[in-house]
């Protein structure tokens, strides 16, 4: 708004208001409305990952559980302790870019031969592979979310043209002089709240409080907690029991 009210006492608005802003200004929103609608598709997408994970996580453990009261050679505890291994490390990996949510659910492996030497049947060992390859499928997904941008040659473009547009607006002599710094105003905070919109959306999961739009994670964390409780009261039956 001062630069509009410098370049108008100065005389330097050289440019007159015609068709070809509304032109200009039109293809702008398009680009941008165009980059926001496919970023906020990965951005919902992400919001749905903490309910999928967090669920599969209870359920496995509760299919384990209930093996293990018929097969119970197999280390349960263990068992219990990488699942909530894995929901701890799931924020700090794709917030991070570690590898230590994807090395944990690997880490399965090992229970998963340990319950084919306590004879447990391979079709419940099957399903329970079939949840950790969901995990992971989970995880990669996010994470590509996480790391990449989309069409990076439309986001150069993006950035590129709106300095271009707000000097456009600058320069060109609006009358009344109020109206035109009013508008040169609002065009302005539009493009560059819908620009900074998409740079935030586009990484979903940022480090915890950073921004109010990140995904929460709380359901994860919950479901954490509920192991962490499953974990004690199995702890307290088997202390009643001996």
């Amino acid at each position: 708004m001062v630069a509009k009210i410098i370049l108008h006492n100065t005389g330097n608005e050289v440019l007159t208001l015609g068709s070809l802003h509304t032109g200009v200004i039109t293809g702008t929103f398009f680009v941008l409305g165009f980059l926001l609608s496919t970023t906020i598709a990965d951005y919902k997408e992400s919001e749905r990952v903490p309910s999928e994970f967090s669920s599969i996580l209870e359920n496995m453990y509760e299919d384990a559980e209930a093996t293990h009261a018929v097969y119970p050679k197999f280390n349960l505890e263990k068992f219990r302790t990488i699942l909530s291994d894995v929901a701890r490390s799931f924020g700090d990996g794709i917030r991070n870019k570690n590898h230590t949510a994807r090395f944990d659910i690997h880490r399965l492996n090992e229970l998963f031969v340990e319950m084919e030497k306590a004879g447990v049947p391979p079709n419940y060992i099957v399903k329970l592979k079939q949840q950790q390859a969901q995990l992971l499928k989970i995880l990669f997904r996010v994470t590509y979310i996480q790391r990449i941008t989309f069409i990076p040659s439309a986001s150069i473009l993006a950035k590129s043209i709106i300095p271009i547009v707000i000097a456009f607006i600058l320069f060109t002599e609006i009358e009344p002089l109020t109206g035109g710094i009013i508008i040169t105003a609002v065009i302005s905070f539009i493009l560059v709240y819908m620009l900074r919109l998409i740079q935030v959306i586009s990484t979903p999961f940022q480090a915890q409080g950073k921004t109010q739009d990140d995904v929460s994670l709380f359901l994860i964390d919950e479901a954490a907690d509920h192991l962490s409780r499953r974990g004690e009261k199995a702890r307290r039956k088997t202390k009643r029991a001996a």
